[in-house]
């Protein structure tokens, strides 16, 4: 299979929009047709505000990944936030989820940072198994204020 990683581009809108919706699906969540078209602009601006890779295998768009730049108060150097991770369940196994991580990790060593960091919920273990092939597991407890307005 031949599968690439590359920058998102404005082409990818319906493939990246079904698999962002199953990536939402997953997590128990429906789009917000606004939200989305916030991020989708995030992700397609002449300067992004939020990075974007997707992998392609066969000419299809099969996964993406969103991430983005955070200052550091602990040193002189940016952190790396990957927000977001999916492939189509349908093609896991081949290598695409390992790819984008590679890639965001090369990003983010270009970008100067000190560190990259990823969170996911404690129950998905498809997830964890390959994350834990990749990264250590960290020691601190995420806490949440839901903030309405």
């Amino acid at each position: 299979m031949d599968l690439i990683i590359r920058p998102i581009s404005r082409a990818d809108r319906d493939s990246w929009e079904d698999l962002y919706t199953s990536y939402l699906d997953f997590y128990e969540s429906k789009p917000i047709p606004s939200s989305t078209e916030i991020l989708w602009n995030r992700l397609t601006s002449e300067a992004p505000e939020i990075q974007s890779f997707v992998a392609q295998c066969e000419g299809q768009v099969i996964g993406f990944v969103h991430f983005h730049y955070q200052i550091s108060s602990w040193t002189h150097t940016w952190h790396c936030y990957l927000e977001d991770l999916f492939v189509s369940p349908l093609l896991r196994g081949i290598g695409a989820g390992t790819a984008l991580i590679e890639e965001v990790k090369s990003a983010a060593i270009n970008h100067k940072c000190s560190e990259m960091f990823w969170i996911t919920r404690s129950g998905n273990e498809t997830a964890r198994k390959l994350y834990d092939s990749l990264a250590s597991r960290g020691d601190f407890i995420r806490y949440e204020i839901m903030l309405h307005g």
